[in-house]
């Protein structure tokens, strides 16, 4: 089974969705709301997005 990709607009503590996030129990963050991430965290996200679809096509 393969890992989920990140979601570069999830939640900063977490990468859980807005939309299906509510109140959630992070081991770091404790219970949280959504947080917007930061830009290098959307930037990083989506770079890793970008090599698993390359390292896919790969094999």
């Amino acid at each position: 089974m393969s890992t989920p990709l990140p979601n570069p607009y999830g939640c900063q503590e977490c990468g859980v969705a807005a939309d299906a996030h509510g109140r959630r129990w992070h081991p770091e963050a404790g219970v949280h709301q959504w947080i917007q991430p930061t830009q290098e965290q959307i930037k990083e996200r989506m770079r890793a997005r970008r090599a698993a679809r390359t390292t896919s096509r790969e094999t």
